[in-house]
C-alpha cells in the first residue's frame, strides 16, 4: 500500500446531521394568515385557470378544488390565525370572478343571461352558480376552526404543569435551572 494512503487525513468529522426532507419541515409548522391567503388565492386560480383552460368554463373540478383547498387551509392554519379560513374563501371566490368577469366573460355566462349583462350581473349569476361551493367551503372551514379552537393542543396539562413547578421553586428563592 502506498504511504499517502495510510497518513492520516485530518480528524474525522462527525457524521452530517440528517436533515428532514423539506415537507416534512413544512408540515410540522402552521401556516400564518397570509399563508393561508396566499394558498387559497393561487390554487384558485390555478385550479380555475386549469379548468378554463382545458373545458372553456368553471364547473365541478373547480367547486371540488376550492372545497378542499378551503377546508385544508383551515386544519393547516396556525391556532393563532384561526380567524383567516373563516375570512378567505368567500373573498378569495369574489376576487377570482370579478378577475374571470372581466378577462373571459364566456367562462362564467350561464343558461339565461342576457346577452348584454354587466360584469355586476355575471359576478351574481356565477356566485348563485358556484353557491353550494362556497357554502360547503365556508361551512367545513368554520366547522374545522370550531374543532381546532375546541381542542386543547397536546400536552397543555403537562407545559402548565411544569409552569406551576418553576413558579413554585421560583417563590421560594432557588433557580428553577439548578432543580
Amino acid at each position: 500500500m502506498q504511504e499517502w494512503a495510510r497518513l492520516s487525513r485530518g480528524p474525522r468529522r462527525p457524521n452530517a446531521r440528517h436533515r428532514k426532507a423539506w415537507t416534512a419541515r413544512a408540515a410540522e409548522t402552521d401556516l400564518t394568515p397570509r399563508g393561508v391567503a396566499v394558498i387559497a388565492v393561487v390554487a384558485a386560480f390555478s385550479t380555475a385557470w386549469l379548468e378554463i383552460a382545458t373545458t372553456g368554463r368553471l364547473g365541478w373540478f373547480f367547486d371540488t378544488m376550492f372545497v378542499l383547498v378551503s377546508t385544508t387551509n383551515a386544519l393547516a392554519a396556525a391556532r393563532t390565525a384561526l380567524y383567516a379560513p373563516m375570512v378567505v374563501p368567500p373573498v378569495v371566490l369574489l376576487t377570482l370572478l370579478l378577475v374571470i368577469a372581466l378577462v373571459q366573460p364566456s367562462a362564467i355566462d350561464e343558461p339565461g343571461t342576457p346577452p348584454d349583462a354587466s360584469v355586476v350581473q355575471m359576478i351574481v349569476v356565477a356566485l348563485a352558480h358556484h353557491a353550494v361551493a362556497l357554502v360547503l367551503a365556508f361551512g367545513l372551514s368554520l366547522g374545522a376552526v370550531a374543532w381546532r379552537s375546541s381542542v386543547r393542543p397536546p400536552h397543555a396539562e403537562d407545559r402548565r404543569a411544569e409552569d406551576r413547578r418553576r413558579d413554585v421553586i421560583r417563590s421560594e428563592g432557588r433557580d428553577p435551572r439548578n432543580v
